[in-house]
């Protein structure tokens, strides 16, 4: 009796084959998977990282302009005799300050802080006009301006006395107002809160004290 051997041929036989093409399927779609997650993490990476850095720019520069103030009375000649060279809003507020050199000419200017938006996007505004004198109230108008944050959902300014004490939604200065001695800015832009800034308020000019002179004994 006799015995045929049959030899395999070599290669893969089509269920090998298809075993094989599915593993490989199994393996692109993880790597692609995991290429993604690290594009979306790198991507949301530098978002914040830019984030922060736009915080640290703008903080820096309110601090540098909101830390030295002029708070002094102007005229009752102006028919205003409530209004001072610093007055705060829950939403804007207006003072004399110091440019720092870096960012413009330097020396005093008027400038005041806002938000404001065409109906379709909102900004935290600068504006800001050379200081003409205490008794000259300024022509916002012709101000100059810069966009501080773009894309604003919220802002608020509020004030504390130097003291301490409840922060106040709004400030002038008056006989009973004491001294301001910080800032609060809350801002939300590009749909994160940032954190509270505090900014310390330096007085550069104080309200003179009435001086009365009496003739005789």
């Amino acid at each position: 009796m006799r015995h045929t051997r049959i030899r395999r041929q070599g290669g893969f036989t089509l269920v090998e084959l298809l075993i094989s093409l599915a593993i490989v399927s199994v393996i692109m779609v993880g790597l692609l998977t995991a290429m993604r997650s690290f594009g979306l993490t790198d991507e949301k990476l530098e978002k914040r990282l830019a984030q922060a850095d736009e915080r640290r720019v703008v903080s820096g520069f309110l601090e540098d302009v909101l830390g030295q103030a002029v708070f002094r009375p102007r005229s009752s000649m102006l028919g205003k005799p409530e209004e001072s060279s610093f007055l705060g809003t829950p939403d804007s507020l207006e003072w004399i300050g110091v440019m720092p050199p870096r960012h413009g000419a330097g020396g005093l200017y008027h400038f005041r802080l806002y938000w404001a938006g065409d109906g379709r996007s909102t900004a935290l505004m600068l504006a800001y006009l050379p200081y003409a004198g205490l008794e000259v109230l300024p022509d916002w108008s012709l101000a100059e301006r810069r966009v501080l944050v773009e894309s604003v959902s919220g802002f608020a300014l509020r004030y504390q006395r130097e003291d301490g004490g409840a922060w106040l939604d709004q400030w002038r200065m008056g006989a009973e107002s004491g001294q301001l001695g910080r800032v609060g800015v809350a801002l939300a832009a590009g749909g994160v809160e940032w954190p509270l800034l505090v900014v310390p308020v330096r007085v550069l000019a104080k309200p003179q004290p009435k001086v009365q002179i009496v003739n005789g004994p």
